[in-house]
């Protein structure tokens, strides 16, 4: 056994070269079987190279009644690795683990403390669980109107009882929040603290950096986004205390899909061993490259790359977040651009651009790109301007109704400039970076219907019903 009990399993199955008489329907005919010639005569060519990977948990890695408990032991090591007391395997990335941990901790019409920069999928959580949303608000770069990380001050603040707290470190931009104080003051208050740490898996595999090491009693992590899983592949993580592990699996298994795949959850079992045999190396490597690129990149005039010393707060040390209004440059130029040359950003706007970094980075193609940026920044200069602060990091909703309630309400469809002073029924959401503008059950503001026109001019609004955004859906409020 190599410390990957799930993986080792997966490489076993491929090997048996099985022909199964249950799904999948490509029946596992990736192999070098005498019939794989009329296979690929019957069309098959076109899909080999895509499921040849693929074999299912169920009746592939493991048997239809899980009897060797691959994926049991395999989130064990998990839980291990991270300082966790149980952890569960998802294959609906973070969106899924979101709204999860928000069933495992809501309650209908129970008020519960989220950070109103958090991923669009929480508003799924809250429909889930029915509980309304008291909304707490990131510090805010004084400059650069950037979220800077949740502080402690607005948890004891909170005038009512929330059935929990839920907070996004790292943001979108590489930005921390202080999770110890953070923990620390949802203890005193009674409730558990939740973090989504979906870009920040490999936080993790640092000394005391995870979520759940600074007390955090549930975490949720993307594994594809900052490790090596396969698109998709997540985990949510818990401390046992305040919340109890059964209450965590119904929530886990009421999103799950019941045909999940082998393949992608290995990846996961293999990404952790891979970074507890040799990850922090890498890390070091990495975040010394990033370092190095960072200080490169300060050298260009009017340019500020966010880290610890500018910031405000703890930022990332994987994270490349340029803010540009002093260098006139536009981001969303310099976006195109790195697209062009097939290094495409994970976000560019106006104002930012942001890369993400991983272990899987060469750290001399790290420092080129701190090269390539240097140079585009120059190509796009323009005259230094104000900065224009993304709407989605300042926006401060009305909660009119739950976002249940809307979701399930009667609605109607009106004309959009009809529409301030009326309830939504939809959710308004740029993407990336996938913060909603607008969320069911919250007021129509005239500023909130510019936002998201202006938004629209940048980038994709999402999850909306007309995409044209000339009409929205309305709660008919009774």
């Amino acid at each position: 056994m190599s410390g990957m009990p799930l993986m080792d399993a997966w490489r076993r199955a491929k090997a048996l070269a099985r022909h199964p008489m249950q799904v999948p329907g490509h029946k596992l005919r990736f192999s070098d079987h005498p019939d794989l010639d009329a296979k690929l005569a019957f069309g098959y060519a076109e899909l080999y190279e895509l499921v040849r990977d693929d074999i299912p948990l169920q009746g592939g890695v493991d048997d239809n009644a899980y009897t060797n408990k691959y994926l049991d032991l395999a989130e064990a090591e998990w839980a291990r690795a991270v300082g966790a007391d149980h952890a569960r395997f998802l294959v609906g990335g973070s969106s899924q683990g979101n709204i999860s941990a928000l069933a495992a901790v809501g309650r209908p019409n129970v008020p519960l403390a989220i950070d109103r920069t958090a991923h669009r999928s929480t508003q799924g959580g809250l429909i889930v669980s029915g509980a309304r949303p008291h909304w707490i608000y990131p510090d805010l770069h004084p400059e650069f109107h950037l979220p800077i990380g949740v502080a402690a001050a607005s948890i004891a603040s909170i005038g009512e009882s929330v059935s929990a707290v839920f907070v996004t470190s790292p943001s979108y931009i590489g930005t921390l929040s202080p999770v110890s104080a953070l923990a620390a003051a949802a203890h005193r208050i009674g409730v558990p603290l939740v973090v989504d740490q979906a870009w920040g898996a490999h936080l993790a595999f640092m000394s005391s950096r995870g979520a759940i090491a600074e007390g955090a009693d549930v975490c949720v992590t993307s594994v594809h986004k900052a490790l090596m899983g396969y698109s998709q592949t997540a985990v949510i993580s818990m401390r046992d205390g305040r919340l109890d592990r059964s209450t965590l699996d119904r929530a886990v298994d009421l999103t799950n899909t019941t045909s999940p795949s082998g393949t992608l959850l290995a990846s996961i079992d293999a990404s952790r061993e891979l970074m507890e045999r040799s990850g922090v190396a890498a890390l070091d490597r990495t975040i010394e490259a990033v370092a190095n690129a960072r200080a490169r990149l300060a050298r260009v005039r009017g340019l500020v790359v966010l880290d610890d010393s500018n910031a405000g707060c703890a930022v990332d040390p994987t994270k490349l977040t340029l803010v540009l209004p002093r260098t006139g440059a536009s981001g969303v130029d310099i976006g195109a651009a790195l697209f062009d040359l097939g290094h495409g950003p994970e976000t560019a706007d106006r104002d930012t651009v942001v890369l993400t970094v991983t272990v899987m980075d060469d750290p001399a193609f790290i420092e080129e790109i701190g090269e390539v940026l240097a140079s585009l920044v120059e190509e796009y200069r323009g005259d230094p301007r104000p900065p224009s602060p993304a709407a989605v990091w300042t926006v401060r909703p009305e909660v009119i109704i739950t976002p249940r309630e809307a979701f399930f309400g009667k609605r109607r469809r009106i004309r959009m400039d009809d529409a301030v002073g009326q309830v939504s029924a939809e959710q308004f959401c740029p993407y990336p970076p996938g913060v909603p503008l607008l969320a069911p059950g919250e007021g129509i503001t005239a500023e909130t219907i510019d936002a998201i026109r202006a938004a629209a001019q940048v980038g994709r609004v999402a999850y909306c019903s007309d995409p044209t955004l000339e009409t929205i859906e309305i709660v008919e409020l009774t």
